[in-house]
């Protein structure tokens, strides 16, 4: 009996060790992804605030888009839509392929956004579906909600309609308010992609998209609707 006791005991102490090893590794990953995340919000403000506050970026009017509807079989109109968002792109990216900066100030988030939805590019920032807008249209958006990588939506299911999110790029700042709170499957894009931008739907949007614990196929998508002044 005795035998067994100290075998048991000598399980349970190598089963505690291992635990808590694994244990300091997440920490330690998850503070120096954490560091990093740090440093590239301070590279987002620095190239933000470096921006002549005198210097007009083009945004386009609301009109603009319902003059692309009517005209979505005119190539030259068609060239010209992808020529604008091109330059958009090139006007937004700051150093490192930082956007902008996300805050939600509900729930204490004020992070950097890159460019792309890799492993990579989450470890340390939220990131940006090259499949969406950047600035008018629809703006998507993702980041983990656990692991060792920077977690930043974690909480954005506390988020309620009417909820503000900030999206803070060179070309300015756009305000949204919350307007639906749904869980998709992971294989619905439809939330993702770039708007059609008819007459019907010619609101500047932002959509946050995250994991749903214990629920692989699904994802939690929030999507704020642009307040105008």
């Amino acid at each position: 009996m005795k035998k067994h006791y100290v075998t048991f005991l000598a399980c349970a102490m190598i089963l505690l060790s291992i635990s808590i090893v694994e244990f300091c590794l997440y920490n330690i990953s998850y503070n120096d992804n954490k560091k990093e995340s740090e440093k590239e919000l301070k590279i987002a403000y620095d190239s933000i605030n470096t921006v002549n506050n005198d210097r007009q970026y083009p945004e386009l009017p609301q009109s603009w888009y319902v003059k692309v509807a009517k005209n979505l079989n005119n190539g030259s109109l068609k060239n010209g839509v992808e020529s604008e968002v091109s330059n958009y792109k090139q006007e937004i990216l700051c150093e490192n392929n930082i956007i902008g900066v996300l805050v939600i100030k509900k729930l204490q988030i004020e992070a950097p956004i890159k460019e792309g939805t890799s492993q990579d590019v989450m470890k340390t920032s939220i990131g940006h579906f090259v499949e969406s807008d950047y600035w008018n249209g629809n703006v998507s958006l993702a980041s983990h909600n656990s692991g060792t990588s920077v977690h930043y939506f974690e909480k954005i299911n506390k988020l309620g309609v009417n909820d503000e999110i900030e999206y803070i790029t060179k070309l300015g700042t756009k305000v949204y308010k919350v307007q639906s709170i749904n869980k998709i499957e992971d294989t619905d894009w439809s939330m993702v992609v770039k708007k059609d931008n008819t007459p019907e739907d010619i609101q500047n949007t932002i959509t946050l998209i995250t994991c749903i614990t214990g629920q692989p196929n699904y994802r939690l998508c929030v999507r704020g609707v642009e307040i105008y002044n």
